[in-house]
């Protein structure tokens, strides 16, 4: 496992790697609270026992037997734990929602997603370790054959991802497109331990994907994750991960940091390729002959524009 370094963040923490490691073994009222943390870590730290009780849908009781199943004294020690992990950083995703309570209609606009699209991309961009990307690009880079996989919004997500691999790497199929979870199973049916598994999964996480990536697993396969934050089920799963910041006030999820990681992956399997800008090149070339014709072909005739 990957130890934390001077390229730290949120979730190499002490504290959230605490709870990251020990809640899939915490009773169902304990493993909530733990969830909540670590889906929101900022709203957490600002959060009194009663809150955070009501917040996760448990009780005081549960907060305070978390904080001592952590080998803490009680919540008063967690949330000091908290605060001062988390002290500099404040959630808009919440400062946004509190806004958009105020207004009479709770209308939600364009400079509103805009700034949510951003703060997710910070978030992301601080809660991934440089060391956890390079090790995503290598297996990429490594595999004989990569599967995408993801259901849901994140099905296009895969197909997205494979679609934009294809040209630079070996061997690249988005599972998950046609034919539902049964066809995505015959398709990962004959993965190879020198295969590869990437998988996308967002709230509301679909158990297909966990059960697809626990075969891929057991079949010696690398697992590569893209999911929200370590609450997810898939992190458990994966060799590594990569924390996608998923937070709207409307919507169930956001993809705006999925595709920002998408795109990050393909640019640096592309710059680690030596044949990359030649395989781009000729990309383009043929590609061009299908969208543009020359005013100067015989045979041709020079549309007039359009008035």
């Amino acid at each position: 496992m990957l130890q934390p370094s001077r390229n730290a963040t949120v979730y190499t923490a002490p504290i959230m790697r605490t709870l990251a490691q020990a809640s899939p073994d915490l009773q169902p009222s304990l493993r909530k609270v733990a969830d909540f943390i670590l889906r929101h870590p900022l709203k957490a730290a600002t959060l009194n026992i009663e809150e955070l009780a009501l917040q996760s849908l448990t009780s005081p009781a549960a907060v305070n037997r978390l904080s001592r199943a952590l080998g803490l004294k009680g919540y008063t020690q967690l949330k000091a734990e908290l605060v001062s992990t988390l002290q500099d950083m404040v959630s808009p995703v919440d400062k946004l929602r509190d806004e958009m309570a105020l207004r009479p209609s709770g209308e939600f606009g364009l400079t509103e997603q805009l700034q949510l699209a951003a703060s997710n991309l910070s978030t992301t961009n601080t809660n991934n370790p440089s060391q956890v990307f390079e090790a995503f690009v290598a297996a990429l880079i490594r595999a004989r054959k990569i599967y995408i996989l993801g259901f849901g919004n994140s099905a296009y997500m895969a197909g997205l991802a494979a679609s934009n691999l294809i040209p630079f790497i070996a061997d690249a199929q988005a599972i998950s497109m046609e034919g539902g979870n049964e066809n995505a199973a015959y398709r990962l049916a004959s993965i190879t331990p020198d295969d590869v598994l990437l998988a996308i999964s967002l709230p509301r996480y679909s158990q297909d994907t966990l059960q697809l990536a626990r075969f891929a697993n057991e079949r010696g396969a690398a697992v590569l994750a893209i999911t929200d934050s370590p609450a997810s089920p898939l992190a458990n799963i994966a060799d590594y991960t990569l924390f996608a910041a998923a937070n709207h006030p409307v919507l169930i999820s956001s993809n705006s940091a999925v595709l920002a990681l998408i795109e990050g992956l393909v640019a640096a399997v592309m710059t680690r390729n030596k044949e990359a800008v030649r395989l781009s090149a000729e990309l383009t070339e043929s590609v061009l002959s299908y969208l543009h014709v020359s005013a100067n072909k015989p045979g041709t005739k020079k549309r007039p524009l359009a008035r």
